[in-house]
Parts: C-alpha cells; structure tokens; sequence
C-alpha cells in the first residue's frame, strides 16, 4: 500500500515537471530546432553562382530533395553541401587556348617555350601568365570567376612529360577552388574545401 502511494506521487511529480515542458516545447527547443523559409535563401544563392560563377554547370533541381528537412539550418546546410558537391564534379576539360598576335611576343619567347632544365618555369613566366590571364578576359575558364592576376592560378594544358610546353596556347587560367577540383582525385571530399562552400555557407547567416 505504502509502494502504490510512493509510485502515485512520484508519476504526479513527474508529470507536473515534464508538464511545463510539453506546453513550452517549441520555446525550449527553439535554439536546437529552427523553423523557417528557404526561398529567400536559395534566390540569394542562385543569384551569386550566377553572378559570380556564370560557366559552373549546377542544377538547382537537385535541392529539392532536402525541402522536406524541417530544421531550416540545417536543410540550408544541407543544400550548400549539394551544390559544392555539383561544383567541385561537373565535367571539365582543360583544352588548349587561343594564340595571341606575334606583335604582343618577344624574342626569346619560342626560346622558353620549350622545356627548361630541371623542369623549372621559365624566366618570363610571370609574363606569359599575365597575358595568358588578359587573354581568358580575367576569368577562370572552368567557372567563369573574375580573378585578379595575383589570384588566378595558370595550369598548363599538356604537361612537359607530354610533349607540352610553355608557349601561351599551353596555359590556362583557373581560379583557386577550381585549379583544386582539377588537380584532385577526390572531388568529393574537397567540396566542403572550397572558397564557393565558405561563400554559400555565408548566405546562411
């Protein structure tokens, strides 16, 4: 008799703590569980990969897949996950480039086109690449990023080892996340890597 009486008042305590919690639930758990509208966040994202990452191949189709996920951060999140994953995987081809006139070349410019000892760049190398970045109109041939002549990263089309060279038609302009994706063997992994992943992940805050 004791035990049932002991049993009744420990339920009815139980009950009046947890009581205040059911009625207040979404109050508590508000800075765990964010409600909320993605639609301005996605025309915001959409408007700079378009603005700044006009050539990136994404299809925005594919987010909607995490619509359903109520947590709006983290459906957010989620969405910017996709989207760098699409980025850092879209189908690229570094291809040799346009020439540029005999009038803008130098004298010993066939001369180092060539391969040099040790595999070492040229000694106007930072010339080459500066017309080379004026030539692919101070973007990135991958994304279609503007990029300063500090920031663009100048890959050659075909390597030495291959028959390559340093002559202009052999370089290519890529932006920083993009000379990454080409280079890697895990674009995957990457993805979360990248300057456009810190750059949607901004959007959300």
């Amino acid at each position: 008799m004791v035990l049932e009486v002991d049993f009744t008042i420990a339920a009815l305590v139980i009950i009046v703590l947890l009581l205040p919690l059911y009625i207040y639930r979404k109050r508590i758990f508000k800075r765990f569980y964010k409600e909320g509208n993605s639609s301005e966040f996605i025309k915001d994202i959409y408007t700079y990969i378009k603005s700044n990452h006009p050539k990136a191949d994404i299809d925005f189709s594919k987010i909607k897949k995490y619509f359903s996920e109520k947590d709006i951060e983290r459906q957010q999140i989620l969405i910017c996950e996709e989207l760098a994953k699409q980025f850092a995987n879209y189908a690229y081809e570094l291809k040799t480039q346009s020439s540029i006139q005999d009038a803008h070349l130098w004298s010993s410019y066939q001369q180092n086109s060539k391969l040099q000892k040790d595999n070492k760049f040229p000694p106007d190398w930072s010339q080459r690449k500066e017309l080379a970045w004026i030539r692919d109109k101070k973007e990135c041939n991958r994304c279609g990023l503007k990029v300063s002549q500090g920031d663009s990263n100048a890959l050659l089309v075909k390597q030495m080892k291959h028959g390559g060279g340093f002559n202009l038609e052999n370089i290519v302009i890529l932006c920083h996340d993009c000379s990454r994706v080409v280079r890697t063997s895990n674009p995957d992994r990457l993805s979360r890597d990248l300057h456009f992943m810190d750059n949607l992940l901004k959007k959300i805050h």
